[in-house]
């Protein structure tokens, strides 16, 4: 081999290895030195290293980077860095709340980027109509608490001006000295009987226990000096009427004390409350239970599905029941023979379940059964009994008739309870397909 060939070998070795390193190097040469004599050489290892220098900055995140160099490679890093540019954009846009963003220059990602696209437009919708229904279930909640209590202001006014009972007790605690005229209105009695009354017989136990824990509190105040300064105590308790009624009685407790400070005796107003603790129990109520079957409802279910995963009455069952044919029914009889069927299917899981069993209406024509220490056995002999009752009521109560779909599923553990859930929705479903194949709903 020539002199003239060896150097022309060792030139290519080193334009080679050039070549190796601006693919795989970290660092590189700015320029070929042993090459810059070379014809075309320097150019092209500027054109690549500059293709390098591209990829590298688009790699740790600058989209900015300018490529000069010209032709196919560079022209197509220039395109996909125009790309990248025009998605970045796109992003800031879909983040700024624009869902009409598109991608249809990405391949695969192009699909990903617009099915995200439209999660998202679907999911802000979905929580724009859920807070539109909240304002307007903060609007009727506030209407009715404003109802509620412009009738609790009516009703107190009533009680101040007409039915109060103001009377005073000795420091015994023992005998009333005195007691006004609307003690008739409150108790059926007359001011001599309610005053012969031993003070045993004008309240409940309970209450009589009540009543003295807050006179001794006020005898404390006293000792300490402290009256003067002392709110009345307030304290509600259940008095007994004449005619065996127990009301509910809010009393107010003052001490009167002499010059020197000591108790001379206590007054105090009693009112009816009655109407106002039927009140809060019937809000109470409603807030926790269905208003067309008087089941539990949806939340006051959530709340004890997770009392239960956090407790310790272990198994937990779960039994999903779904109505069959309920729209039907609704579309062919009318929304009153379909709310007949959801009472029906109400009435049925009564039946069948115990006192202390969560049994909730949690939707249109679904209900669930919440069985605390209760293994799967049990739950299927409890599924098998509300078949048994769905027979006995519709034999009992003719058409429309109550069909209704089952499943069951049981937990070990309060870590299992979501899965349960599911597992029983999931029977129920397979029940639901079981039964419609064996069995079409018809009218």
């Amino acid at each position: 081999m020539t002199k003239a060939a060896e150097n022309n070998v060792d030139l290519f070795d080193v334009a080679v290895k050039n070549l190796h390193d601006l693919l795989t190097a970290q660092g590189v040469s700015a320029e070929p030195p042993e090459l810059i004599g070379v014809g075309g050489y320097s150019e092209l290892y500027a054109s690549l290293l500059e293709v390098r220098t591209a990829i590298m900055a688009f790699a740790s995140g600058n989209l900015n980077y300018k490529v000069t160099a010209k032709g196919y490679m560079p022209g197509a890093i220039k395109a996909l860095q125009a790309s990248l540019n025009h998605l970045t954009w796109q992003t800031k846009m879909v983040s700024s709340g624009d869902f009409t963003q598109r991608v249809d220059f990405m391949g695969d990602f192009s699909e990903s980027f617009n099915m995200m696209v439209k999660q998202l437009e679907k999911s802000r919708n979905e929580l724009e109509g859920m807070n539109r229904q909240l304002l307007e279930n903060n609007i009727k909640l506030q209407q009715q608490a404003d109802a509620i209590r412009e009738s609790e202001e009516r009703l107190r006014h009533i009680a101040e001006n007409v039915s109060d009972v103001i009377w005073t007790l000795d420091r015994s605690m023992e005998h009333f000295t005195y007691i006004s005229p609307s003690i008739a209105g409150l108790r059926g009695l007359s001011v001599a009987e309610a005053l012969q009354e031993p003070i045993e017989q004008a309240m409940t136990p309970e209450s009589l226990a009540t009543l003295r824990k807050a006179l001794s509190n006020e005898i404390v105040n006293a000792q300490n000096h402290h009256v003067a300064d002392s709110q009345p105590e307030v304290i509600e308790i259940e008095q007994v009427c004449q005619d065996g009624r127990v009301i509910n009685v809010e009393v107010v407790i003052s001490a009167i004390t002499d010059s020197d400070g000591k108790i001379k005796e206590f007054v105090g107003v009693s009112r009816d409350i009655t109407v106002r603790k039927k009140t809060e129990g019937l809000l109470k109520f409603q807030s926790t239970h269905d208003s067309l079957t008087g089941l539990y409802n949806r939340a006051f279910f959530d709340a004890e599905l997770e009392l239960a995963a956090r407790g310790r009455q272990f198994p937990v069952s779960i039994i999903v029941a779904d109505l069959d044919g309920l729209k039907q029914v609704n579309d062919t009889l009318g929304h009153g023979a379909g709310d007949q069927v959801i009472k029906g299917a109400a009435t049925i899981l009564q039946m069948v379940f115990r006192g202390n069993d969560i049994v909730a209406r949690t939707g249109g024509d679904e209900f669930v059964v919440l069985l605390r220490e209760m293994d799967y056995e049990e739950a299927v002999i409890a599924i098998e009994r509300i078949r048994s009752c769905v027979e006995i009521y519709n034999a009992n109560n003719g058409e429309p008739s109550v069909r209704i779909s089952l499943g069951g599923a049981t937990a070990a553990t309060g870590e299992k309870i979501p899965e349960t859930l599911k597992k029983a929705d999931e029977l129920m479903y397979a029940d639901k397909i079981l039964r419609k194949q064996q069995a079409p709903v018809t009218l």
